[in-house]
């Protein structure tokens, strides 16, 4: 989610606050603005792991493809794959499911996740679930951090609904969960955990 400073944007979190109900009812869960936007610091630094998502380059421009279809709202999206007995990914099916969409947050549905899921083939996990924020800042808020599905998966935010234009990992905040705690990678281990590969993948628009 969205913001760095509760000053600089009280216009935009007055008009957030006046949608965040709409998130109460059909398995969506509500946000409140001050308590969702921050999260505290990580209790302990994060331990780099020996592995990798290898992300053949036909996903990535699905990935941004599909972002940028919502216009002016965030959106998310799921990357699933098969992973190999060490752990890493391959990402093959880069899926939009049914979601509601605002301009500053979204919601998946557990109804609309299984209706993915129910379809996928027996060796594909979940590898990454990838969202939007409106603005450049890319790091989770709490509201993020409770809509992760899956804490075996990476986390992805791209920038500005997904109109990004620097050279990926630039400006895409890559997160893992390690020790109680969605870490956001620093550029350096972003590139190292995260691998762009050729390839094509399986895409599919739900919403």
């Amino acid at each position: 989610m969205y913001g760095a400073r509760l000053t600089r944007f009280l216009p935009q979190l007055r008009r957030f606050k006046r949608h965040s109900h709409l998130f109460i009812k059909d398995g969506f869960q509500s946000m409140d603005v001050e308590d969702d936007l921050f999260r505290a610091p990580p209790a302990h630094p994060y331990q780099p792991v020996d592995l990798q998502l290898h992300v053949p380059a036909d996903a990535l421009t699905a990935t941004i493809d599909l972002l940028c279809r919502a216009g002016r709202r965030e959106s998310g999206l799921f990357w699933y794959g098969p992973r190999d007995g060490a752990g890493n990914g391959s990402v093959a099916y880069v899926v939009a499911p049914r979601q509601r969409m605002t301009w500053g947050n979204y919601a998946v549905s557990a109804q609309a996740l299984a209706e993915i899921v129910h379809h996928l083939r027996g060796e594909w996990k979940p590898l990454a679930q990838v969202h939007s924020h409106p603005g450049l800042r890319v790091e989770h808020s709490n509201y993020d951090d409770r809509m992760v599905s899956s804490r075996r998966a990476l986390s992805l935010v791209f920038p500005s609904y997904g109109r990004h234009t620097e050279p990926f990992p630039i400006g895409v905040g890559v997160h893992e969960w390690q020790n109680g705690y969605w870490h956001l990678f620093d550029l350096v281990s972003a590139r190292q955990r995260v691998l762009l590969i050729g390839g094509t993948v399986r895409v599919e628009d739900m919403r």
